[in-house]
C-alpha cells in the first residue's frame, strides 16, 4: 500500500504541474498550443514521469485489485458504496496497461536494428505507447485511493471482530470400554 500511496501522491504532483504548464501555454480562448513542439515534448515528458511513477505498482497492480475485491465481499453493503465500480476501472484499465506493454514489447521486437534510443524510429513508437497509457495511469490516479479505503476499512474491522479463542473438545462422558484396536 506505502508504494500504491507514493504512486497517488506523485502522480498528482505531475498532473498539477501539466495543468499549470498548459493553463500558461494554452490559448485560453481556443484551447490551442502556442508552440505546438514544446507542449508536445512537455507532454511526452509528462506520459514518461507517470508510467515511470506507476512502475513501483505495475507488476503488482492485478493483485492489488484482486486484493480490494476479496476485501470489498466481506465488507458490509453500507461501506461499500461506489467501490466495485471504482475496482472494475481498475481492472481495466490494469489489464488494458499490461496489453499495451505487450503491444510494445511485440513492437520493438521488429524495429530495425538502428531504432535504438535517442532516434526517431524509437522514441515515436515509444512515445505512442506511453500516450495511449496515459489515460489508464490517470486512471489509477483518479481511483487508487479506493485500494486504500477499502484495505482500511476491511483491517478496521477485522480489528474490531475479535476471534473467537480456540476451545478444548467437550470431555467424552465415560471412556470408552473397549481398546481403539478393536471398535
Amino acid at each position: 500500500m506505502r508504494q500504491l500511496t507514493t504512486y497517488l501522491r506523485e502522480s498528482k504532483q505531475i498532473l498539477a504541474a501539466w495543468d499549470a504548464y498548459a493553463d500558461e501555454h494554452v490559448d485560453p480562448k481556443t484551447f490551442e498550443p502556442f508552440d505546438e513542439a514544446a507542449y508536445g515534448a512537455r507532454q511526452r515528458q509528462r506520459d514518461t514521469d507517470t508510467l515511470t511513477a506507476f512502475g513501483r505498482v505495475y507488476f503488482h497492480a492485478d493483485v492489488l485489485v484482486d486484493i480490494a475485491e476479496h476485501q470489498l465481499a466481506r465488507l458490509p453493503a453500507t461501506a461499500t458504496r461506489d467501490f466495485a465500480w471504482r475496482l472494475g476501472e481498475l481492472r481495466t484499465s490494469t489489464q488494458r496497461l499490461y496489453a499495451l506493454h505487450r503491444q510494445w514489447l511485440d513492437l520493438r521486437a521488429t524495429l530495425p536494428r538502428d531504432a535504438v534510443p535517442g532516434t526517431g524510429a524509437y522514441d515515436e513508437p515509444l512515445a505512442e505507447s506511453r500516450a495511449d497509457a496515459w489515460h489508464h495511469l490517470d486512471q489509477w490516479g483518479i481511483h487508487g485511493q479506493a485500494l486504500i479505503d477499502i484495505n482500511t476499512q476491511a483491517q478496521s474491522r477485522q480489528q474490531r471482530s475479535p476471534q473467537a479463542p480456540a476451545q478444548a473438545p467437550p470431555r467424552p462422558d465415560a471412556a470408552p470400554s473397549t481398546p481403539p484396536a478393536r471398535r
